[in-house]
């Protein structure tokens, strides 16, 4: 079963929902299909620029105040840690421009371990503060999905990967993709969102029965919670 999944790494529910994902699969046991992920990019910010800004201000510019902004870091931050995952909101994270570390994620597809490059830029943006469009990040988290060091800095300061990467932009536009994450089942099923574990082992085992249906009884839909795309 090919998963194609359209994220952002500034996502707080993208790293949620890819955690979630991963847990619904395995509460299918051995009904669990052979899944086969491939990471898409997506920019809630494309607008943002080269220099970083404290992502406090960011968001009390965008949502109108520091109540709110303290309001949504908070819940955030204890759904995502409910989920084991080490949100902390006080390390300084920044508002920066994801372009680069997407070319990152593409290149470690090709020639690395492209879920390590996810959890490796997931972490150091909401754990650890550090800047997702500043290289030294960048190569270390290339290095942890097994990237030599030299390969990312040249790669970098290349265009490598970058008409690439607007491809992938782009084919989100085409599919109507607006929010984040996104899982594309099979090019035909759409998940959105971060979804419960639960909810997704369902729809997983409702799209492998269907697929396993008599041919006359395939494209009638899995239910509300998938839809062909």
């Amino acid at each position: 079963m090919r998963i194609d999944i359209w994220s952002d790494v500034v996502c707080p529910w993208c790293w949620i929902g890819k955690h979630r994902f991963q847990r619904g699969v395995a509460l299918m046991g051995a009904d669990a299909p052979d899944v086969d992920i491939h990471y898409h990019a997506f920019q809630l910010d494309p607008d943002a620029g080269p220099d970083p800004v404290p992502l406090r201000e960011a968001y009390r510019a965008k949502f109108g105040g520091d109540a709110r902004t303290e309001q949504i870091l908070s819940q955030t931050q204890q759904t995502g840690r409910a989920e084991g995952l080490p949100f902390d909101f006080d390390r300084g994270q920044v508002r920066a421009n994801t372009l680069q570390a997407h070319r990152l994620m593409w290149l470690a597809a090709r020639e690395g371990d492209a879920e390590a490059a996810a959890e490796a830029l997931f972490r150091a943006h909401f754990a650890e503060g550090r800047n997702l469009a500043d290289p030294d990040t960048l190569v270390a988290a290339g290095t942890q999905a097994g990237l030599d060091e030299a390969r990312i800095r040249a790669f970098l300061a290349s265009d490598e990967g970058l008409a690439e990467v607007g491809e992938q932009l782009a084919q989100a536009r085409q599919l109507g993709i607006t929010a984040v994450p996104s899982f594309v089942i099979d090019g035909r099923y759409l998940i959105q969102g971060a979804q419960p574990p639960e909810a997704i082992a369902d729809i997983l085992g409702r799209i492998a029965a269907e697929q396993a249906a008599p041919a006359a009884s395939q494209g009638e839909g899995c239910g509300p919670d998938g839809c062909e795309v």
